[in-house]
């Protein structure tokens, strides 16, 4: 079993009718299809996610021409006409790929996620399309130093290298929240959730010494496991009182592009 993903990139703030739209040209679809022809509107980006067992001849799951081809002919018209009546949210907009791209595929569509503003995406699958995940990332900087009291530093140096420089160092860390909620009549706040997170995450770590200018990690390692743990710690019960049925999924930290931990919650 493997999964396969494709990214599709289109606009749906367009000053031509329905049907001229479909017929522009497909020319940088890279860029995205159909295009934007107005000085501002908004770039959607979907990746479709198929699961299965490749061929053993061609070794494809599914051609990504043909996952193209389903959201370009199928999606994309209803899309526009959803965003004309204004009636596109994210969520409605992976729903209805969801729903529409899948016809005719020799594989089933697993999930799509879409992305209408940059880090945050909204992921909806085929077998609850009720659940949503929403997938919102923060940053912040900060130094820390990784060692144990009980050890001298020749012996820290052994067991962390330069992390345990002992005046610390530092870090740009980006926070990607994950929360399951069910696409209802009173939708989870995107302003609470970056309230709940401002408040207990990002101001207590932003700019700060971990290990000596706040309590988390007095008695804690403030290495990148134990700091995605400690953000789980800080918003699973916030993030659930926020209500819509919504509660904390995962929290991942990035402590460097190359470094990363996932924690469930």
């Amino acid at each position: 079993m493997l999964t396969l993903t494709r990214n599709i990139r289109f606009s749906l703030t367009r000053t031509l009718d329905r049907a001229a739209v479909l017929n522009t040209p497909r020319g940088n679809t890279h860029a995205g299809w159909p295009s934007m022809d107005t000085l501002a509107g908004s770039a959607w980006e979907a990746t479709i996610e198929v699961r299965g067992l490749p061929d053993p001849r061609t070794g494809y799951l599914v051609g990504i021409d043909q996952l193209d081809l389903a959201v370009r002919t199928r999606s994309i018209p209803r899309l526009l006409e959803a965003h004309a009546a204004g009636e596109c949210s994210a969520v409605s907009v992976a729903r209805t790929i969801l729903e529409t791209a899948g016809s005719g595929l020799t594989v089933k569509i697993h999930a799509v996620e879409v992305e209408v503003e940059p880090k945050t995406r909204w992921r909806v699958e085929s077998g609850d399309m009720s659940m949503v995940l929403i997938q919102r990332r923060y940053e912040f900087s900060a130094s820390h130093r990784l060692h144990l009291p009980e050890l001298d530093d020749a012996a820290n140096e052994a067991l962390f290298g330069k992390c345990s420089n002992p005046n610390g160092h530092g870090h740009n860390y980006e926070v990607e929240v994950r929360i399951e909620t069910r696409d209802s009549e009173t939708p989870l706040s995107i302003l609470a959730v970056d309230d709940a997170v401002n408040s207990l995450l990002i101001d207590r770590f932003d700019h700060k010494h971990l290990n000596l200018d706040v309590d988390d990690f007095k008695e804690r390692v403030p290495s990148v496991e134990n700091i995605a743990s400690r953000c789980v710690e800080l918003l699973r019960e916030p993030i659930s009182a926020l209500g819509s049925d919504s509660r904390l999924h995962a929290v991942k930290v990035w402590e460097t592009p190359r470094t990363a931990c996932t924690v469930l919650a």
